[in-house]
């Protein structure tokens, strides 16, 4: 008996290898029916075409421009969609074969655990009446009882191993023809080409054009209707209004013929008139030549240059005046300027006189102070010489007494410590004083010759300022007195005459 049984194999022949191999084949025509397309629509892009056109483009072609026609706005994407799902690679269309390359790998997986399990339930069946019906003694029959078991196992594995090999095989296929990649590809040329390449080579008018063309033929006869409407009323309400202006210019014709002549009798009376001006103009040739001739022209100009020289004494000398006086008002305000320093100065005097007399009194405070110093000094004298004493009673005692030798010396420690401390404090207080004196006097004396100096200094400016005011009061005096002021004023009136 054989583990797989004939049936079995030809069942999976036809169940397994022979729509595998299908779809192999169909999914090859898939992938080079849309790279060719593809190719083509791309030669169209770049102007390359030989040959006749893909059929889904001429297909296109016609449907697009029907739509341009009718429709405002074209929807490229849905058209090259509808046309794309009636696409057909021999009997079947693009988007079955996509859809059975796409399940078949999914339902051979079924199938095959549909035999997995199929062979598993004929194994268990004929093991529990093997071993039911089967004697422990009797070997051989239960060896050929187990051939039944082994056929279904075979029968599991072999369907699980062709559908799994086959699914694998088909799903390697559809990752190399990679056909969603081929579509996409497809479709974008197809919306490429004919949106910029086929969209403007259209002529003819679209529905906006119509729209746009109706309502200008339509404006057109309300403009003509408008216009003849127009035309009859103006006729209507001003044709009495027309024939009075059209006899207006009629005789504004016949008095402008009356003008004229007037006018052709004025052009002789002013022929005459320019004759008589110029006569008129050769007499005044003639004066103006005498004029010439005579000695007047030359006096006029010697009274001018004379008038022209007073003029520019005269401004001179107002310049001059206008120089003194801002001389004066200079030196006015130099007075007032040295009057404010001069108060300036006194304040300072003030208060130099004010520092000094502080001066004095911290002078007598230190002298106070120095006072109360001495007799501090001389109670710590007196501490020193108790101290001495108490020391040398201490040395009397250490002497009489040599057992407390250490406490003894503890205590003259402790008690130089406190006259050395006593001492250094002493020290510091007398040197502090000292220096806070000296301190006091340097700083005193240097203010007070800062101030002197301050003083001085203002004093010497003050009196700088008044020999200034003084040179440019004398300065002014005699440029006052060398401007003579009747002459300015005799010039003065010689320029009025």
């Amino acid at each position: 008996m054989q583990i797989i049984p004939g049936y079995l194999i030809v069942l999976t022949i036809v169940l397994v290898v022979l729509p595998s191999v299908a779809a192999i084949f169909l999914r090859l025509a898939l992938y080079a029916h849309l790279g060719s397309q593809g190719k083509q629509v791309r030669r169209l892009l770049h102007g390359q075409s030989n040959g006749k056109k893909p059929r889904i483009i001429e297909y296109l072609e016609k449907r697009f421009a029907d739509a341009v026609v009718k429709l405002d706005q074209v929807n490229t994407g849905a058209l090259i969609d509808q046309v794309y799902s009636r696409e057909k690679v021999g009997f079947l269309s693009c988007e079955q074969i996509e859809n059975i390359c796409r399940i078949l790998p999914n339902l051979l997986l079924s199938f095959g655990l549909l035999g997995t399990f199929i062979g598993i339930t004929i194994n268990l069946w004929s093991l529990s009446e093997t071993v039911s019906q089967t004697n422990a003694i009797d070997v051989g029959g239960l060896l050929r009882e187990l051939q039944t078991p082994l056929q279904g196992m075979g029968i599991a594995f072999t369907t699980s191993l062709a559908a799994i090999f086959f699914s694998a095989l088909l799903r390697i296929v559809n990752l190399l023809l990679n056909t969603t990649l081929a579509k996409y590809r497809l479709i974008s040329a197809v919306e490429d080409y004919l949106d910029n390449v086929y969209l403007p080579t259209l002529e003819g008018e679209t529905r906006l054009d119509k729209i746009v063309k109706g309502m200008t033929t339509s404006f057109d006869g309300f403009l003509m209707r408008f216009g003849q409407a127009v035309r009859e009323a103006v006729q209507s309400s001003l044709q009495d209004k027309l024939q009075e202006i059209f006899d207006a210019n009629r005789k504004a014709s016949q008095l402008a013929e009356q003008v004229y002549a007037r006018l052709a009798q004025s052009s002789g009376t002013i022929a005459k008139s320019a004759d008589e001006f110029q006569r008129a103009a050769d007499r005044f040739i003639e004066v103006a030549q005498s004029f010439e001739h005579s000695e007047f022209p030359r006096k006029l100009a010697s009274v001018t240059s004379d008038l022209a020289s007073t003029q520019r004494n005269f401004s001179q000398s107002a310049s001059v005046l206008v120089e003194s006086v801002q001389v004066i008002e200079t030196a006015v305000a130099e007075m007032h300027s040295y009057s404010k320093n001069l108060a300036k100065l006194g304040e300072q005097i003030n208060s130099s006189n004010q520092m000094s007399g502080q001066l004095l009194e911290s002078h007598q405070r230190n002298q106070q102070s120095f006072g109360q110093m001495i007799p501090e000094l001389q109670e710590g004298t007196r501490g020193f010489q108790s101290a001495v004493k108490a020391f040398e009673r201490l040395q009397k005692q250490a002497i009489a007494r040599e057992e407390t030798v250490s406490e003894v010396q503890a205590e003259l420690t402790k008690l130089v410590g406190n006259l050395n401390n006593y001492t250094e404090g002493v020290n510091r207080g007398i040197q502090n004083l000292g220096e806070r004196f000296a301190e006091s006097l340097s700083n005193q004396t240097y203010n007070n010759d800062a101030q002197f100096k301050l003083v001085v200094k203002n004093l010497q400016q003050c009196i700088n300022y008044l020999n200034e005011s003084k040179h440019e009061m004398t300065r002014m005096r005699q440029v006052l007195e060398k401007q003579k002021g009747g002459d300015i004023i005799d010039k003065v009136r010689g320029t009025n005459q």
